[in-house]
């Protein structure tokens, strides 16, 4: 089996199929961590910002916004959302291991356990040694992780369809104990004309704990701040499904 690469014809069903995916409320929590922490930042970038879901709820509501992502399928979608409903986000197609900017952000974020698609405790290195390189000294850096928790009670060994007008998906999940490594392969039959084409993306993902996390952000010059249980103050615990993370940098 051939696989297209991740994201690309996700990219036409993504927004439709994350509908249950409460946007406002991460946009709100990203926020709250900026006043709890402070300074409240002025230029933000979003790292794997997708379809610019938060991308453009932040810009609205006052920040400079700027997304980057790996797909540029992805991003055409989040610059045509910023553009119908009104606000301004600048986007550039990058790898998160390696921004293509100066040091000139006031902060930074990285939602939706974009962090687990590093594999390696190297890729893990090289994407916050690059949010080191293009933040502020000073500034937050505020991103979050699937736990193997999640994984194993929601996705392994599950599958998941639907069927819209347009398109259906297959969605098969198998999760490796000793690796710690999640595949999905996800199956979309999208339709183009009067036939429906089949496309298939292999997404690998990497369970994280929080003292590896915790090391290499030291080691790219931050401070940890506090693992959070989402969307909470709470410190993270063995029951958490997603653990968000806050470090300043200090060098």
């Amino acid at each position: 089996m051939s696989f297209a690469p991740p994201y690309t014809r996700f990219a036409y069903a993504y927004d439709r199929m994350m509908e249950n995916v409460d946007y406002d409320r991460w946009a709100r929590y990203v926020e709250d961590l900026f006043e709890y922490y402070g300074p409240i930042p002025k230029r933000v970038l979003d790292i794997a910002c997708g379809t610019g879901q938060v991308t453009v709820r932040l810009a609205r509501s006052g920040y400079e916004m700027f997304g980057v992502d790996k797909a540029l399928e992805m991003m055409l979608v989040a610059r045509e959302k910023a553009k119908r409903i009104g606000v301004e986000i600048g986007l550039a197609q990058s790898d998160m291991r390696y921004l293509p900017f100066k040091e000139s952000f006031d902060a930074v974020i990285c939602l939706y356990d974009s962090i687990n698609y590093m594999l390696t405790s190297e890729d893990l290195r090289k994407a916050f040694l690059s949010a080191a390189s293009v933040l502020k000294t000073g500034g937050l850096y505020i991103f979050d992780v699937t736990t193997e928790r999640n994984i194993v009670l929601h996705f392994h060994l599950q599958t998941f369809a639907e069927t819209r007008d347009d398109f259906s998906y297959i969605w098969k999940n198998v999760y490796s104990f000793r690796d710690k490594i999640c595949k999905t392969v996800l199956t979309f039959f999208i339709k183009e004309g009067d036939i429906y084409r089949r496309y298939d993306e292999l997404h690998v993902q990497r369970i994280f704990e929080v003292d590896e996390v915790k090391g290499e952000l030291e080691r790219a010059g931050f401070k940890m701040l506090s693992a959070f249980d989402a969307f909470t103050f709470r410190r993270w615990g063995r029951d958490s499904d997603r653990i968000n993370f806050v470090a300043r940098k200090i060098r």
